[in-house]
């Protein structure tokens, strides 16, 4: 688009699909098919990157704080994925195993094979986060565990009621799928506290473990509370049905940074809308690009297969994870070809 400056401000200089995580961890891919250069990414959109982290938006002014800069904006965009949220909780660093960045899938991958190949007797894995990158890993971890002499068992912990918040048309397949494998649920009570030995649950309760897996999302930005936009309780901006924030200010925002409190956001293709809703207050017309359709979910569950949900097709085969293995390559290979 002629006349137009596109800045992005990150402090990563390399990006990974999260889709690809469960696939990365039990080998199924490699860190250089999900590895996206950031700054070749930008170079082809014409964009510059300033190479930090945002430190304050002043959205009367219309300004951004970052590397030293002031950066001023017509638009603002914010899709900043922060620390895993909880990982500030007592015992996590020291004794969990975090899944992002994707980066260190590598190390993770090494370190749960040496844990499984430690012992003779039953391991219990405990998955903290039930949202499909949690999901996805108690397959994988399930079926490795099983594979072993001594077995084991995976138990998910999530404070919400159910798993798959984050895709829901895939939840009742996949639950019964996991429960015909072994794997246990502990829904409905957050951890507080990560020990060598367990998990301490919000009810007071806890589960013995011998490897904790940490696969809660991301926390919002900082920057959102810390500039004053309107926020959840989490630090979230409060977005309207288009992602813009509630107040009016000229900010957008997706991913783990937007609450859509109730508004019908997360039915929808935050990708698509978020693009539309830009053109459209640039008057560049709709979108030249037609995104997925915002009713597929895909869920690989460590074995060669995958479950699949469009429509009314719901369907747990081979071809199922070719089709996903597919989509997830396509979008890495979109970014790096990306013009």
């Amino acid at each position: 688009m002629r006349g137009l400056e596109i800045v992005l401000v990150t402090p990563d200089v390399e990006m990974f699909d999260p889709s690809m995580t469960s696939g990365l961890l039990r080998g199924a891919y490699d860190l250089s098919s999900a590895r996206v250069d950031v700054a070749a990414v930008a170079a082809r959109a014409g964009a510059r990157v300033v190479q930090a982290r945002a430190d304050r938006l002043l959205s009367e002014a219309r300004v951004v704080e970052a590397g030293g800069e002031r950066l001023a904006f017509d638009l603002c965009v914010i899709d900043e994925i922060g620390q895993p949220t909880g990982a500030e909780l007592p015992g996590v660093v020291d004794h969990a195993l975090p899944l992002r960045p994707a980066s260190i899938l590598g190390d993770v991958r090494r370190i749960v094979e040496e844990r499984l190949a430690a012992g003779t007797g039953p391991i219990a894995c405990t998955i903290v986060g039930g949202g499909a990158t949690g999901v996805e890993c108690a397959f994988t971890l399930q079926r490795m565990l099983s594979s072993r002499s001594g077995g084991g068992v995976v138990s998910i912990v999530d404070s919400a009621p159910d798993i798959l918040g984050d895709a829901a048309p895939c939840r009742d397949v996949a639950r019964h799928a996991l429960e015909r494998l072994g794997v246990c649920f502990a829904l409905g009570a957050g951890v507080v506290e990560v020990r060598e030995d367990r998990v301490v649950l919000a009810s007071g309760g806890s589960l013995p473990t011998d490897l904790t897996i940490w696969a809660t999302g991301g926390a919002p930005s900082s920057l959102i509370a810390a500039s004053g936009l309107p926020c959840d309780a989490h630090g979230r901006l409060l977005v309207d049905e288009r992602l813009r924030a509630r107040d009016g200010s000229p900010v957008w925002a997706a991913g783990d940074c937007a609450a859509s409190n109730g508004s019908g956001v997360a039915s929808r293709s935050q990708s698509t809308l978020l693009e539309a809703e830009i053109r459209r207050q640039l008057g560049a017309g709709g979108s030249r690009r037609v995104g997925q359709g915002t009713s597929l979910c895909t869920l690989d569950t460590g074995d060669g297969k995958a479950i699949l949900r469009w429509r009314a097709l719901t369907m747990r085969s081979r071809l199922a994870w070719m089709i996903k293995r597919r989509l997830d390559r396509r979008f890495v290979a979109r970014m790096k070809e990306a013009k």
